[in-house]
């Protein structure tokens, strides 16, 4: 007798085999890129915390919409500053592979591909759009390229790095991602954070929780199934709905940079901002 197993909610690609990814495809045609880096969060956090994060998202959304998850892209994320431990690419690689790999999933049958960024400077965000738009009008399928915040802009999260959010992201992920013991009690001014602990935002040891990035996590994650499932029933409309939302996000920059980075002060914001770019200006 041949033994049965329950049909998965979702897929693994690396651990799935072709005649469970050909199912999966006839059922729910939706493919999961998850882009990371490889990039200091400061001492408390994950090197690899961007793609840990944007996994571990697709992997709670797919659970409800079905689908199959790709492993995480690393190699070839651009827009890291020179911190340590951190690499650095630049933006033809992995545009090179990104619409490689798309085309790929559209040739295969994949009717939704969600492309979700835990690593998202603001060249790779129009990267990931540009691409998924591309692939949208050549091959006829519902494509979405958008960082996580995009879809909790309501939450308050509007980006971060290894501040308030994304440490509480990693609590709610697994909490051996992060060690709080290895910040100061006071990690000073926005640009001191930036600058001494590589923590753009709110400090992390005063506000992080594994609650606050539950709630984050089922947010997006619920909403991220919803998006997918669409694309794979109207194409790409659903993903200019969210392009919408995102700009207007940033239509007032200042009050964008306040919520962010949780300072109301104009003057420490145009500090943080003067040291951020020759940080990257220094790469």
């Amino acid at each position: 007798m041949t033994a049965t197993h329950p049909k998965p909610d979702y897929l693994l690609f690396e651990r799935a085999l072709p005649h469970q990814v050909r199912a999966m495809i006839a059922g729910a045609p939706i493919a999961y890129l998850p882009l990371g880096a490889l990039e200091w969060h400061g001492e408390h956090a994950a090197l690899g915390l961007d793609g840990l994060k944007a996994e571990a998202i697709c992997r709670r959304a797919a659970a409800l919409s079905g689908g199959v998850v790709f492993p995480p892209v690393y190699w070839g994320a651009f827009g890291t500053v020179r911190f340590p431990f951190t690499f650095h690419f630049g933006k033809r690689a992995l545009r090179r592979q990104l619409r490689a790999t798309l085309a790929a999933l559209a040739d295969w049958g994949f009717r939704s591909i969600v492309v979700l960024a835990g690593h998202y400077p603001w060249a790779q965000i129009r990267m990931a759009r540009s691409e998924c738009r591309r692939v949208g009008r050549e091959r006829g399928v519902g494509a979405l390229g958008i960082p996580e915040q995009a879809l909790a802009l309501d939450l308050g999260y509007l980006g971060d790095h290894a501040a308030k959010w994304e440490t509480s992201l990693a609590l709610a992920i697994d909490e051996s991602l992060v060690d709080l013991a290895q910040l100061p009690d006071d990690t000073g001014s926005l640009a001191e954070r930036a600058a001494r602990h590589g923590i753009t935002g709110v400090c992390p040891k005063r506000e992080a929780s594994r609650e606050l990035g539950e709630v984050a996590l089922a947010t997006i994650a619920t909403r991220l199934a919803t998006m997918a499932t669409r694309l794979a029933i109207e194409g790409g409309g659903p993903a200019e709905e969210i392009y919408r939302a995102y700009r207007a996000a940033f239509r007032r920059p200042l009050t964008a940079a306040r919520t962010a980075l949780g300072v109301q002060s104009a003057w420490e914001i145009a500090r943080f901002a003067v040291g951020d770019a020759l940080r990257t200006w220094k790469r």
